[in-house]
């Protein structure tokens, strides 16, 4: 997992990756991720290297919801549909296995790749929180963006052929 040390592909994940971080530290965290109940992640491996990892944290049984999460760390990866497949594979898991209603994520607004991508599962924006990060100097706003169990079902009802 060198691309922990990637600072443009940790640019817009959470902020506790954006201190020099090493391997060993990755790894504790993603344990730790692991032995919490209310976190869902998996490890995202192409060609037999792992390249990111994504799931659902937040986890909420009283409310059926979770929220989306996602990082495609080895840049040789981006823009290949990777992160969309894995997207699918996710709320699938979600909504069809643990039965949740609402799948929810934040996301820069200046990430135009992930906004995409996200749009293209069913994802849509529902509001935005105010220069909620600062990076590269500036603030910008997170967007809040919601897929519901009814969307995303009836989403694959329409990629379905007949």
């Amino acid at each position: 997992m060198c691309w922990i040390a990637d600072k443009q592909a940790i640019k817009y994940t959470l902020s506790k990756f954006l201190p020099q971080r090493n391997e060993q530290w990755v790894q504790s965290y993603i344990l730790s991720l692991m032995e919490d109940n209310s976190t869902w992640d998996q490890t995202i491996i192409v060609d037999n290297v792992p390249i990111g990892y994504c799931g659902l944290s937040n986890l909420s049984k009283q409310n059926r919801s979770a929220e989306y999460f996602i990082i495609i760390g080895d840049r040789n990866y981006w823009n290949r549909g990777i992160g969309t497949f894995a997207g699918q594979i996710v709320l699938t898991y979600g909504f069809s296995k643990i039965g949740l209603h609402r799948i929810w994520l934040t996301v820069s607004e200046v990430n135009h790749g992930a906004i995409k991508s996200y749009e293209s599962l069913g994802f849509s924006e529902e509001g935005r929180m105010k220069d909620a990060c600062f990076r590269d100097g500036s603030y910008h706003d997170k967007i809040v963006m919601s897929i519901l169990e009814d969307q995303w079902h009836n989403k694959l009802l329409k990629r379905t052929p007949e």
